[in-house]
């Protein structure tokens, strides 16, 4: 499937934006994208334990690196719900904050 950076975006963010916060859309086991409150952002899931990596922007390296899951992923989306998430996205903004 040939994808389009800008289609891509808005499909996630229209799937996304209106879900509780902490949704992502799991695109593979370790790659999720999540509504920031202004745009969709991806984040690596750490493998060997709960939480996340930093999170990332949907750009064309991630469009390139990701089409074939994001082909697979449009056929048949998933969602979680992750408290963890939220969690860390507070976290790094009270870190921000101090700064």
């Amino acid at each position: 499937m040939n994808m389009n950076l800008s289609g891509v975006k808005d499909q996630l963010a229209a799937m996304l934006k209106d879900r509780p916060p902490g949704t992502t859309a799991d695109i593979t086991e370790h790659t999720v994208i999540y509504w920031d409150g202004r745009q969709a952002v991806g984040a690596h899931v750490i493998a060997d334990r709960p939480g996340f990596e930093e999170s990332f922007d949907l750009d064309h390296h991630f469009l390139g690196d990701a089409d074939e899951h994001l082909t697979h992923w449009f056929e048949d989306p998933k969602f979680s719900e992750r408290p963890d998430l939220v969690a860390w996205l507070k976290a790094r903004a009270d870190r921000s904050a101090e700064q």
